[in-house]
């Protein structure tokens, strides 16, 4: 469940500065969605969860230091109740599985519209169900 009854906090994990800001840019306009920090690495991601406590992770499917699936599966051991969503550029079965079986809520498509992004989270919050 959404820990905030305000706002949904976002953690966007992506190896692409450029990418992170687009996000962040994307997601600040009107809509209940706060991104809360931005991270790098999946080493940076777990600090930032510790630390943060977001609502949501949008997690780059192939990080720079672990797997989509790795990463996922070290940031649900940390915080067992944050919804993550994988971002990925393709529809990898092999990837995307991957990282649902180690706890992610859903995925979404670097090519989706941005309304799609947004339905996305906020609906991974709403019930936990899984997006693609």
């Amino acid at each position: 469940m959404m820990r905030t009854a305000q706002k949904i906090r976002v953690l966007v994990c992506n190896r692409y500065a450029l990418f992170r800001k687009g996000i962040k840019e994307l997601l600040s306009q009107g809509s209940p969605i706060e991104v809360v920090g931005e991270a790098a690495t999946a080493r940076q991601a777990l600090r930032l969860v510790e630390r943060l406590r977001p609502d949501v992770v949008l997690m780059d499917a192939t990080m720079r230091d672990a797997s989509g699936s790795e990463a996922t599966r070290r940031i649900k051991a940390l915080d067992p109740g944050v919804h993550i969503l994988i971002v990925s550029l393709d529809d990898d079965r092999l990837l995307i599985s991957g990282c649902l079986n180690a706890g992610a809520t859903g995925y979404v498509r670097n090519g989706d519209r941005s309304g799609k992004l947004k339905s996305a989270i906020q609906m991974a919050c709403r019930d936990g169900a899984p997006t693609a």
